[in-house]
């Protein structure tokens, strides 16, 4: 039987960065003295980087000089480091006169590591993969699958199960659901069907045909059913079928024929230039049809609340509802035509969930699957983070400061003043900063953060995350203790 499903998936790609740099003792002595706006200082004696900024009377941060930049990044001189302003803002505008103070950060031994995503399984930063959408998940060879994926373009996903690895290949606009015998790919359009080639991803075919409403093929064979006819083609010739029912909406090809049902659950098979109704009706409204091995054809029927597999045996003219696994809101099957594997697609309200199974016995009517893939993705504007679970909200929640006691200041072994610690947006991803504003390191190189959370992670951790609008990311940081405050003098 299925497990729990996880909202949340390894963040691959995402380094894990120690902050270690050179110590004062390897400074090598500078010729400048400080003069104009120019100041000497001396950091606490500890390896690390700086952050350094300049702020007015009345604490505000003016203008930040360095961002975790490294001690051979400052002039030397034998008794110190020198910093330079400019006398302007971080606008680039001229500040009125005063008095302003230089106060930075040495920050030390401090680990960043991405942990997790969430609300998107399928974005991948690996491979710069990010997904926004994805519908009509089809089944291939060896378990691998495809998907019409929206990542700013549209284009069709090739998952190989295996290793998890993804390719991607452009695809003509439109297209509203895919298909597949295993070795060949079929996009499906309003007006036309093009078979597609797995190696590289062009189109091998195309068959223009007005008001499609399904379509099926096995290599170079194909149907089409539109809302008049149904259309297929052998081969050697093609065939035009008249239906017998206006609501015939669902089609499969199978070796020597080809299956069309209707929403009710009448089914029908093409014979003799006629569609012939079979007589293995059962109750329930078909939402989906996909062929499997041999002369068997899979349902997806829905009966009242409840979703069932419902497996045909056109030989032996029998049929079996199976329990999908106890889903609900299924909304497409893809069967293998040898094998016992199927992909579903689960309609989250909102999102998409698709899921891989292996049927691998019923016994007293009940079945027995092992999955194989599980994949969601949850459209959301904003997010909130409750008991370290990840889930959409409809408005928008900031997180208070989190508060870190730090060692004690090495220069005099007295106790610092803790630090209250925020997540900031940037022009490149997103940072660490002090209360007031000061960027300590980078987080994430992420663009177009669009909301971020914090909260606290043991005595001296954080836990950060940073939203694009596609999917949340997931941060761990520690060794928050190794901050360490210190004044560069003030500028007149």
């Amino acid at each position: 039987m299925m497990g729990a499903v996880s909202n949340s998936r390894l963040l691959g790609g995402l380094a894990v960065f120690l902050f270690t740099f050179f110590s004062l003792d390897a400074l090598a002595p500078a010729q400048e003295d400080a003069t104009g706006k120019q100041l000497m200082f001396i950091p606490p004696p500890v390896d690390g980087v700086i952050s350094l900024g300049v702020y007015d009377a009345r604490g505000r941060l003016v203008r930040v000089l360095k961002q975790a930049a490294e001690i051979d990044s400052f002039k030397a001189g034998l008794d110190g480091l020198f910093v330079d302003w400019d006398g302007m803002d971080a606008k680039g505008a001229s500040t009125p006169p005063g008095k302003y103070f230089a106060r930075g950060v040495l920050i030390g031994d401090v680990t960043i590591s991405g942990v997790a995503y969430h609300l998107n399984d399928w974005v991948d930063d690996s491979h710069n993969l990010r997904v926004k959408t994805i519908n009509s998940p089809t089944l291939l060879n060896n378990r691998s699958l495809a998907v019409l994926a929206d990542t700013g373009a549209p284009e069709i996903l090739i998952i190989d199960t295996s290793s998890m690895t993804p390719r991607r290949f452009p695809v003509e606009p439109g297209a509203v659901r895919l298909k597949s015998d295993g070795a060949t790919l079929l996009a499906i359009y309003s007006d036309h069907i093009a078979t597609i080639a797995l190696t590289d991803g062009t189109v091998a075919e195309k068959h223009p045909m007005p008001n499609i409403r399904d379509a099926d093929c096995i290599g170079t064979n194909w149907a089409i059913l539109t809302d008049r006819d149904l259309h297929y083609s052998n081969g050697q010739q093609e065939t035009t079928l008249a239906l017998p029912s206006p609501d015939i909406n669902r089609c499969a090809l199978l070796a020597d024929s080809v299956i069309v049902a209707s929403s009710n659950g009448r089914l029908w098979r093409s014979q003799n230039g006629n569609l012939a109704s079979l007589n293995l009706d059962e109750p329930g409204e078909v939402q989906d049809l996909s062929a499997g091995a041999g002369n068997q054809i899979w349902l997806l029927v829905s009966t009242g609340s409840k979703s069932v597999l419902r497996q045909i045996d056109l030989d032996g003219k029998t049929s079996k509802d199976l329990d999908p696994a106890g889903l609900q809101n299924l909304e497409s099957i893809s069967i293998s035509r040898n094998k016992g594997d199927l992909v579903l697609a689960e309609d989250l309200k909102p999102g998409r969930r698709v899921i891989g199974l292996h049927l691998r016995s019923t016994q007293d009517q009940q079945s027995v699957w092992e999955k194989w893939f599980d994949r969601s993705i949850v459209p959301f504007q904003f997010f909130d983070v409750k008991a370290g679970n990840v889930t959409r909200a409809d408005t928008r929640t900031d997180s208070p400061p989190v508060m870190i006691r730090p060692a004690n200041n090495p220069l005099e072994n007295t106790r610092q003043v803790n630090f209250l610690l925020t997540a900031a947006p940037d022009d490149i991803g997103a940072h660490l900063a002090t209360n007031d504003g000061l960027p300590l390191i980078q987080i994430s190189k992420t663009k177009g953060i669009k909301q971020a959370k914090w909260e606290s992670n043991g005595t001296n951790g954080m836990k950060v995350y940073l939203s694009d609008g596609t999917v949340v990311e997931e941060y761990n940081i520690t060794g928050l203790e190794n901050l360490y405050r210190f004044n560069a003098g003030s500028f007149d």
